[in-house]
């Protein structure tokens, strides 16, 4: 299926949802489930904490779908409330974290764990991406992994596409000199 017709499919069951049907909504979900548990995963690194987030971003897409102007933007809107909830849950866990132990040395273990789940990235990748700083880790993974372009992302992120760019090019720069050319 092409990227227009994603988006048309999508931008349909949008409207048979605000008309109420619970059919397109399951379909909806279950269409972009797996994509917004990859990302979440990726993110968080760890696949039950990434469940839960998917589970309140579709509450979160259900309370604000009527708030969403142009159908055809939905994959960076539902990504865009993914990310929210994806911070929301890393500042809960570093909340909790902190009563047992450095908040550094854990997200680093988890991030490097998770990266080396995801299917086709080496070992030396996983952990030379889960060495990059939290902004330029978040633009890689949906660049990369999610297949969004510099406007969707910048639009998740809630910054202009010129600091996308740069923290896409910085993120390279680094991840160039860690494995070679």
């Amino acid at each position: 299926m092409t990227d227009q017709t994603e988006r048309a499919l999508d931008g349909y069951l949008i409207a048979l949802i605000r008309g109420g049907s619970r059919e397109a909504f399951d379909r909806l979900a279950r269409r972009w489930t797996p994509r917004l548990l990859r990302y979440a995963a990726r993110v968080l690194g760890r696949q039950e904490a990434a469940r839960d987030i998917v589970q309140e971003t579709w509450i979160g897409a259900i309370r604000g779908l009527n708030r969403l102007d142009d159908p055809a933007r939905f994959p960076a809107w539902i990504y865009g409330i993914a990310h929210r909830k994806c911070i929301d849950g890393i500042r809960f866990a570093q909340r909790q974290r902190r009563l047992v132990s450095s908040i550094e040395q854990e997200s680093a273990l988890a991030a490097e764990s998770a990266l080396r789940a995801v299917p086709g990235e080496s070992a030396d990748l996983a952990v030379a991406i889960s060495r990059l700083n939290h902004e330029q880790r978040d633009v890689v993974h949906l660049f990369y992994g999610e297949d969004l372009g510099i406007d969707d992302i910048a639009s998740i992120l809630n910054v202009p596409a010129g600091t996308v760019k740069s923290r896409l090019h910085h993120a390279r720069e680094y991840l160039r000199k860690q494995l070679g050319d």
